[in-house]
C-alpha cells in the first residue's frame, strides 16, 4: 500500500516504556530508532486529519463518539465524561482505572441520578451510550481541555491539572462530583467485591464541529475506536474490524489509516502492538511506501522504505533532533 498509519491515543507513554526494555520490544525500538520524529501542533485529532490530507484537527472528538453510538450528532456542546477510579498515593490523588468495562447499566444509572444536580446548576445532560461511556450535553459550546484517560492512568492528578490552563477549570468540579461518587452504594459494593471504583469522571474530547471537507481517501480499519467509527459516518465510509496486520487488506494504491482502541494495561497493549503489527510489518517483504505511528494529537514517527535500514539512528522522542 502507499501509505499505512497507525494511531495509538496514548502512543508516548508506549514508547517510553519500549524503550526501557528493547529486548522485549525490539520492533518497537526499530521504529523509535529508525523513524523520523513527527511533532503535534496540539490539535485534536491531528494524527486522523494528517492522514487524510487535513490540516490542524477533526474537531471535537466526543461528537464524533456520539454519532457512532447515536447515529446522529448532538445539538449543542458535548464532551466525553467518562467513569475512571482515582485512587490516594504518596503524593496525592493520581488516576488508577482510566476505564470502566465491567460498568453494568443499572450501575451508571445509579451514579448519574446522583449527579442529577448538575442538570439544575450548569444546564447539562448526563447520557450513558454505554455503561463505561458517558456524555455531557450542553446547549452552549463545550471544551474539555484533558486528552482520554488513558493517557493520564497512573499518573497525579493535580500535577495533570496544573499543566493545563483550560483543565484547572475542570478541578474544582471533579472534587466535587469524587466526594459524591465516593461514598455511593454503588462504589461500596464495588470496593467489597474486589472491583474498580467508578468514583470520578474525566473530561476530554469537547470542541466544535471541524469540516472534514476535502479529505482524500483512505480505507479505515479498527478494533473498536467510536471516534474512527464517527468519522467514518460523516465521510459515508466503512470501518473494517481488524486485531491485526494480517487482517488488512492489501493494496499498492490506496492507503489505510488503523485506530487501536484496546483497553487493557500498558504493557499488554504494547505485547500486542508489537506482536500482531510491528513485528509482522518488519518482516514483510513488501512494505508501505511510508508508514507512520502517531498518538491521537499527531505526535509519532514515520518510516519511509528506506528508513527500515538506517542502522545509525538511535531512539527518540518527538520534538528530539535527530
Amino acid at each position: 500500500m502507499a501509505e499505512l498509519t497507525i494511531v495509538v491515543p496514548d502512543l508516548m507513554a508506549l514508547a517510553d516504556l519500549a524503550i526501557r526494555d528493547p529486548l522485549r520490544w525490539p520492533v518497537m525500538n526499530r521504529v523509535l530508532a529508525r523513524g523520523r520524529s513527527l511533532p503535534s501542533q496540539g490539535q485534536p485529532g491531528e494524527g486522523f486529519a494528517r492522514a487524510l490530507g487535513l490540516k490542524g484537527g477533526v474537531g471535537g472528538l466526543a461528537r464524533y463518539c456520539f454519532l457512532h453510538d447515536t447515529g446522529h450528532l448532538p445539538e449543542g456542546g458535548c464532551a466525553r465524561l467518562d467513569p475512571v477510579e482515582v485512587g490516594v498515593g504518596p503524593r496525592g490523588l493520581f488516576l488508577r482505572s482510566a476505564s470502566m468495562p465491567d460498568l453494568q447499566r443499572e450501575e451508571a444509572d445509579a451514579l448519574i441520578l446522583e449527579l442529577d444536580h448538575l442538570k439544575t446548576e450548569f444546564g447539562w445532560h448526563l447520557e450513558a451510550s454505554l455503561p463505561s461511556r458517558w456524555y455531557v450535553l450542553t446547549r452552549e459550546s463545550l471544551r474539555a481541555g484533558l486528552g482520554p484517560p488513558i493517557l493520564a492512568e497512573g499518573e497525579n492528578l493535580m500535577e495533570r491539572l496544573a499543566g493545563n490552563d483550560l483543565a484547572k477549570e475542570w478541578a474544582k468540579l471533579l472534587n466535587e462530583i469524587q466526594i459524591l461518587l465516593h461514598q455511593h452504594p454503588v462504589n461500596l459494593k464495588r470496593e467489597q467485591e474486589g472491583r474498580a471504583q467508578a468514583n470520578c469522571l474525566w473530561p476530554w474530547g469537547g470542541g466544535t464541529d471541524h469540516s472534514l471537507d476535502g479529505a482524500r481517501k483512505v480505507t479505515f480499519w479498527s478494533d473498536g475506536d467510536p471516534v474512527l467509527g464517527g468519522i467514518a459516518e460523516v465521510l459515508k465510509q466503512s470501518v473494517g474490524k481488524v486485531e491485526s496486520l494480517a487482517g488488512i487488506s492489501d493494496s499498492w494504491f490506496g492507503s489505510s489509516l488503523v485506530s487501536l482502541h484496546a483497553d487493557g494495561p500498558r504493557e499488554q497493549r504494547l505485547d500486542a502492538l508489537e506482536q500482531a503489527w510491528l513485528a509482522p510489518l518488519a518482516t514483510r517483504g513488501l512494505k508501505p511506501w511510508t508508514f507512520i505511528l502517531s498518538d491521537l494529537d499527531g505526535a509519532g514517527y514515520k518510516l519511509g522504505l528506506l528508513d527500515w535500514w538506517a542502522r545509525w539512528r538511535k531512539a527518540s522522542m518527538p520534538g528530539d533532533q535527530q
